[in-house]
C-alpha cells in the first residue's frame, strides 16, 4: 500500500494535527516571502507543501515493506483471552463524563494507591468507578475490587493540551491503597535504558476490553490481549502527518490488522524482561481509517515522563 497523508484519531477522541519543527525548519528557508506572495496563508500553503513532499520522499523507502507480513500472528480481532491473573496491573476505567455519558478506558496500577492512564480519557470527566482484577468489564462480581473516585483525583500532565495525543498521560489517585492478591499487583515503569534504540524490533504486549474490530458488533468485555513489535520512530512516522508523533511516542507494528481499537485507550503496553514485566506505554491513538487498516497504534512513551510520574506518586528511582 502507499503510504497515505492521513491525520490520525485518538482512540476515543479527534487528535490536533501540528506541524513538525524537525521536519518542515529545514525547507522553511526555501518558501521566503516574495512581493507576490505576502499573504500568511498562501506562504504556510507553499510550506506545508514543501513538507509534505520531503516527508514522502523520506517515506518511499518504506513502501516495499507493507506486503510483508509481521512476525507476530496473535492478533486483537479474534486473538488472544486473558486468563484471570495474567494482567495483574491492568484495571478497567468507567469515566463519567459532566454530559453524562459514561466512556471506557484502560489503566495501569503503577502503585498501590495510583493508576496511569491517557489524559484523553479523563476530558470533562467528573468522576470514574474503577476495577482491578478483572477479566471481565466493569463486572463487580469479576472484579476483585471497584473503586469509586472524582475529578479531584485526576493529575493531568501540564504538558497536555486538552486534546490529541501529545503529553497524553494522566494519573489517578485512589483514596485508598487496593488489596493485592495474585491478580491484583502493580506493574514495574520502564527502566531508562529502554528507550527507542533498546526496544526497536522486540515483541511487545498490548491488553484492553477494546473493540475487537470496526464493526459495531464486535465490541467485547473480555480482556484481550496481542503481542505486537515495535517499529522505528522514522517508519512511524510515515504513516501520519508530520509532526503528529514525536520522540515521546512508540509505536507498535499495525500489519494484519493488529493493534489497539476504541476502548482500549490509557491501557498498557508491556515489556517482558528478564522474567519482569515493564510498563513501556500507554495508549493513545491510532489511524482515523479504524483500527483494522493495518497502521501503527502508538503510545505516551514511559521512559519521557518518569521524573513527572515518580514527583507525583513520591515513588524513588
Amino acid at each position: 500500500m502507499k503510504f497515505p497523508m492521513m491525520v490520525a484519531l485518538c482512540l476515543l477522541f479527534p487528535i490536533l494535527v501540528n506541524s513538525s519543527e524537525t521536519w518542515l525548519d529545514s525547507y522553511k528557508d526555501t518558501a521566503e516571502d516574495s512581493p507576490a506572495d505576502n499573504d500568511d496563508e498562501t506562504i504556510m500553503e507553499r510550506r506545508w507543501q514543501l513538507g509534505y513532499e520531503n516527508w514522502r520522499l523520506r517515506c518511499e523507502k518504506f513502501e516495499a515493506e507493507e506486503n510483508q507480513s509481521s512476525p507476530v500472528n496473535t492478533r486483537i480481532a479474534g486473538g488472544e483471552l486473558a486468563a484471570r491473573g495474567m494482567f495483574p496491573y491492568q484495571v478497567g476505567l468507567v469515566i463519567q463524563q459532566s454530559g453524562g455519558d459514561l466512556i471506557k478506558c484502560g489503566g495501569s496500577l503503577i502503585t498501590l494507591q495510583f493508576v496511569l492512564t491517557a489524559a484523553h480519557c479523563l476530558i470533562n470527566a467528573t468522576g470514574a468507578r474503577i476495577y482491578s482484577g478483572a477479566t471481565r468489564f466493569a463486572d463487580v462480581g469479576d472484579s476483585a475490587e471497584e473503586i469509586l473516585v472524582t475529578h479531584r483525583d485526576f493529575i493531568t500532565y501540564p504538558g497536555y493540551l486538552g486534546f490529541g495525543g501529545y503529553n497524553d498521560l494522566a494519573l489517578i489517585r485512589l483514596p485508598r491503597r487496593v488489596l493485592t492478591s495474585d491478580r491484583v499487583q502493580t506493574i514495574e515503569l520502564a527502566g531508562e535504558f529502554m528507550h527507542q534504540a533498546f526496544l526497536e524490533g522486540k515483541v511487545v504486549t498490548l491488553s484492553g476490553w477494546g473493540s475487537l474490530g470496526d464493526s459495531p458488533s464486535n465490541e467485547t468485555r473480555l480482556l484481550q490481549y496481542l503481542d505486537v513489535e515495535v517499529i522505528g520512530q522514522e517508519r512511524c512516522l510515515c504513516y501520519f502527518l508530520p509532526g503528529l508523533v514525536s520522540q515521546r511516542h512508540v509505536c507498535t507494528d499495525g500489519r494484519n490488522g493488529r493493534g489497539g481499537c476504541n476502548g482500549d485507550s490509557g491501557g498498557p503496553l508491556v515489556y517482558h524482561w528478564r522474567n519482569v514485566s515493564y510498563l513501556i506505554g500507554v495508549t493513545s491513538f491510532g489511524s482515523a481509517e479504524g483500527c483494522e487498516v493495518g497502521l501503527p497504534t502508538v503510545y505516551a512513551r514511559i521512559t519521557a515522563y518518569l521524573p513527572w510520574i515518580r514527583q507525583q506518586t513520591a515513588m524513588t528511582n
